[in-house]
């Protein structure tokens, strides 16, 4: 289960992109598969999402202004331009106009107004960013002192 909004944007995309591409593995942290002496020869169709939270912005008592830059990196076994064309509309479709995401069991959408994409080193990169206001729980608030009237007696003995 998800901790952090952070992790929740990831599990979300992993899904998306596990539904859109089935065959596809799909990493986050890395990919493990390269990460030894001798990689598996069968690391051919993959997406390797990149999650990098670029900013929190105070916006009152109780909302941040967040901004998450995602790179999802997807590659081919065939590595041909028709290809990631195909796969950047599908892309673009499945997250455009409205990326929605399940926040510690709370639906949340985020509009995503554009993505740009990109082919590096054979592998079409998807890059967006992803704007929203975070706002936590207002706490009930405590009524305002009122003004509290007195009376002094003196003591007229004097």
């Amino acid at each position: 289960m998800a901790t952090t909004i952070f992790q929740s944007i990831k599990a979300s995309l992993v899904g998306l992109f596990k539904g859109l591409y089935p065959d596809f593995d799909v990493f986050c942290e890395e990919i493990s598969k390269t990460q030894n002496d001798d990689p598996e020869p069968d690391l051919e169709n993959y997406v390797f999402l990149d999650i990098i939270p670029t900013g929190n912005t105070t916006v009152g008592l109780w909302h941040v202004d967040r901004r998450v830059l995602v790179d999802a990196a997807l590659h081919t076994m065939g590595e041909t331009n028709s290809q990631y064309l195909t796969m950047a509309q599908e892309v673009d479709d499945a997250l455009r106009p409205v990326f929605r995401f399940t926040d510690g069991g709370e639906a949340r959408a985020i509009t995503v107004p554009e993505i740009t994409f990109k082919v590096v080193d054979r592998v079409l990169h998807c890059t967006f960013t992803l704007t929203f206001r975070d706002s936590k729980e207002q706490l009930e608030q405590l009524p305002v002192l009122e003004e509290l009237e007195t009376t002094v007696k003196t003591n007229e003995r004097a």
